[in-house]
């Protein structure tokens, strides 16, 4: 696994970690003041680019603080640009930053040049309700989660001494209802495939790869062949593609979580449908993108049209790439009897507490058969409620 990058954080020629930064000018001499470090504050040298980048992050901050100790508070605008969005830049994977950094922005519009420290509960709480009158309770509850991040790491690095919305309740947001198919969907939809035409066969494989794997979207698109070992059927899950704009791609090594790195067992048709697939298609070498026409990676929009198009031949509910792998994972539940621990391992979820609060209604429906199953196993164990009548007597 590769490690992470931190900017401002480098390794020199003897593999010693440091931080290195240049603030703006001084406005008394005109120049920009540099710093460099191997060490943290308390002069411990750094074991990790992570502690050298949270060191720099503290570094930044005081110095943002030192400028203001005159009484011009830092704005807002200032805190985001200087030190909020540096940070999560760097925590969070590019795409998810280009995604946030629309809501961002609207932060900045709305509180950027008033101080940091005067932003008092009332002027969140004002923009609590107008996110709630304006957006979908789930689309609220997700903006404004993210402008707590952006006081609240404020708080922790002591520019505040209580960030304003600690007190203000979460917009009430509700479970997505993401649609899936059920397996005799999925064979209605299989079954409007002509698998002698090449584009046909292409589409046929994506869908049924993430039916019965439960990829992520972008895990599926970054799969090359050397990916799977065809003898163990094994496919293994280490990358992520991300789409930087005019057709260009890159293939991550990372996932969106620790756990997204895994091994999943392959079933024989879906190995099948591999190396049908791998015989057929145009660009087949190791390093070839899997789900590929003609050498270029297959596309989320893509994808999306070919579940559209599909769904409406086969008279099914048109879903998503997500509803794709929620429908291998209501496969997994429904069909297989899988536990919630199976299904969190294999979809690469961080712990089986999100497993089961997405998928708690599916395991509801199965609760009705507890009571027979209880019934059998104690008249198997000879335990009864009249115990002179128990049938080991």
């Amino acid at each position: 696994m590769a490690s992470k990058r931190y900017r401002g954080v480098s390794r020199d020629k003897q593999g010693r970690i440091y931080y290195q930064t240049e603030f703006k000018a001084n406005d008394l001499t005109g120049k920009r003041q540099r710093k460099k470090s191997y060490k943290d504050q308390f002069g411990n040298p750094f074991k990790s680019e992570k502690q050298a980048y949270d060191e720099l992050c503290r570094v930044r901050a005081e110095f943002q603080m030192s400028q203001n100790r005159n009484g011009d508070y830092m704005t807002f605008a200032d805190y985001m640009e200087e030190i909020y969005l540096p940070y999560y830049r760097q925590t969070v994977q590019s795409v998810t930053y280009k995604t946030a950094l629309t809501h961002h922005k609207m932060f900045i519009e709305v509180f950027g040049q008033k101080r940091l420290s005067a932003i008092t509960v009332r002027d969140c709480e004002q923009f609590r309700v107008h996110l709630i009158d304006t957006y979908s309770p789930n689309y609220a509850k997700g903006v404004w989660i993210r402008f707590k991040q952006c006081l609240g790491y404020a708080e922790r690095l002591q520019i505040i001494e209580e960030f304003p919305c600690k007190m203000l309740d979460n917009p009430k947001g509700s479970r997505p209802d993401t649609k899936f198919w059920t397996l005799d969907d999925f064979r209605k939809v299989i079954g409007t495939f002509d698998l002698t035409d090449y584009e046909e066969l292409h589409r046929f494989t994506a869908i049924w790869l993430y039916f019965f794997t439960g990829l992520r979207v972008s895990e599926g698109l970054s799969l090359i062949w050397s990916d799977i070992d065809f003898d163990r059927k094994l496919l293994h899950v280490q990358s992520t593609l991300e789409y930087e704009g005019k057709g260009v791609y890159t293939r991550k090594n990372q996932t969106k979580t620790e756990a997204g790195f895994r091994w999943i067992e392959l079933d024989d048709e879906t190995v099948e449908v591999l190396q049908r697939w791998k015989k057929m298609q145009v660009e087949n070498g190791d390093n070839s993108y899997i789900l590929a026409r003609f050498g270029k990676p297959l596309s989320k929009c893509t994808l999306s049209r070919i579940l559209k198009r599909q769904a409406k031949k086969a008279g099914v509910e048109v879903i998503t790439g997500k509803g794709l792998r929620h429908s291998h994972d209501s496969f997994l539940i429904n069909v297989l009897g899988k536990d919630v621990l199976y299904v969190s391992q294999r979809s690469g979820r961080v712990d089986k507490a999100t497993t089961l609060n997405t998928y708690s209604h599916l395991y509801d429906s199965q609760k009705a058969t507890g009571g027979r199953e209880i019934t059998q196993a104690l008249y198997k164990f000879g335990v009864s409620s009249n115990p002179t009548k128990s049938p080991l007597n």
